[in-house]
């Protein structure tokens, strides 16, 4: 293909550097604009993209089964969070705010104030990797609790039910913990935090890191031992050396596996492998559509590593007819137009090859998109195609895994005692 010269326009491109939480839910990016072409603008605002929403784009309307899969495999875990002592981090924030301001309507809030007040410490300690509103300080908006409020449930260190407003209600209703002359717990009726929740280290917050001590790692193994047994997140919290970190979980050795297991494992991973082809077919058709003959050049090679990825994959894996059935199991709430929009992708492809010569592919992506996106669909509009910054939902699905390995990483090479 002959490519034609792109006209050259103001300063364009790009220093790129990432914090990994700030006031939104997204990884932010800093972008120094400096001179460079339109297409490398092009190309830097798509790996912004890239970098800045890990999953969360659901172009062609798959959340539904990526999460089901995500659960079964990782309870409690989101993409945003990110190092596993915020798992105590947050209930002692909350326990102590239960102790401190038992009867204040103000509680939450107060809560809110002495997360904000863990960014320092820990930037002051030299953590880098993981550190919520490293980058927004006092301006951030999602704060820890809000990130680790439902997983602190899901392993049951959280007790009761309820939302972050319903427990500042809660509070504000109560007498608060009695505590006796030696500082001891003596009624935790008005706690809702696991009783045999650790202590916080002596000088905390002040002394703190986003490294667990051996006995807070132990806690943490037992609740995920506890609450989420038979999964791939139990089997692994079991280990006591680290490995080398890999890129999807089933990249990942793991004996330790069940045959139940295992299954649901190679479903996601085939269900994640066959399902990118059409992810990069989404992202080629609009390059097109844009004249953006480097994108287009660069979606069209992936797409054809894909094809030949998929011819040489084993047939009788993970068969598609053995999907639906799983996922009925593990609760899925997919719609049938996302069932029929599998399948036809499934049988479409069934000659891969011709997954960037078959128009039939591209209109029923089309169809799919529309489906799911109505105004907003990229390419049924023009004004929603201008919306497009060169990837959108093009990352293959690793459910969660880049969060969990990092947390497990935590929970399994914790300091030494």
């Amino acid at each position: 293909m002959v490519r034609r010269r792109r006209r050259r326009g103001p300063t364009a491109a790009v220093r790129i550097t990432r914090s990994h939480a700030t006031h939104s839910s997204h990884v932010h990016s800093d972008l120094t604009w400096l001179d460079f072409s339109d297409a490398e603008r092009k190309r830097a605002l798509q790996v912004v993209e890239l970098l800045g929403r890990p999953e969360t784009r659901d172009e062609l309307g798959l959340g539904a089964i990526r999460d089901a899969f995500a659960n079964a495999l990782f309870p409690g875990i989101s993409t945003v969070q990110r190092r596993a002592r915020y798992f105590l981090f947050v209930p002692w924030t909350f326990r102590d705010a239960e102790q401190r301001w038992a009867g204040r309507t103000d509680a939450l809030e107060r809560a809110r104030r002495k997360e904000l007040q863990l960014i320092d410490p820990l930037l002051h300690a030299g953590e880098k990797d993981g550190v919520i509103g490293s980058s927004a300080k006092a301006n951030l908006r999602q704060v820890p609790s809000m990130i680790y409020w439902q997983g602190l449930a899901r392993w049951g260190i959280r007790r009761i039910e309820g939302t972050r407003e319903q427990w500042g209600r809660a509070v504000a209703r109560s007498s608060g913990t009695a505590i006796d002359d030696d500082g001891q717990t003596v009624n935790a009726t008005a706690s809702w935090w696991h009783a045999s929740l650790p202590d916080p280290p002596p000088g905390w917050p002040e002394t703190a890191t986003l490294t667990l001590r051996p006995d807070e790692a132990d806690y943490l193994r037992e609740r995920i031992r506890e609450n989420c047994a038979g999964t791939m997140l139990a089997a692994l919290a079991e280990r006591r050396t680290a490995w080398t970190e890999v890129r999807f979980p089933w990249d990942l050795n793991v004996p330790e596996l069940t045959e139940a297991q295992r299954t649901l494992l190679e479903h996601a991973q085939r269900f994640s492998e066959r399902m990118h082809g059409a992810a990069l077919l989404y992202n080629h058709e609009l390059a097109k559509r844009r004249d953006d003959e480097e994108a287009e050049a660069d979606y069209r090679e992936e797409l054809e590593q894909w094809a030949a990825a998929e011819a040489a994959a084993d047939p009788g894996l993970a068969p598609l007819d053995a999907l639906w059935p799983l996922l009925g199991d593990l609760g899925s709430r997919h719609s049938p137009q996302t069932r029929h929009f599998v399948t036809d992708w499934v049988t479409l492809t069934s000659h891969p090859g011709r997954v960037v010569t078959d128009a039939s592919l591209v209109d029923r992506i089309q169809q799919r998109e529309f489906e799911v996106k109505k105004r907003q669909a990229r390419l049924s509009f023009i004004a929603a195609e201008e919306t497009w910054r060169g990837a959108a939902g093009a990352g293959q699905l690793e459910y969660r895994w880049n969060s969990t390995q990092r947390q497990l990483l935590d929970i399994v090479t914790p300091a030494e005692a």
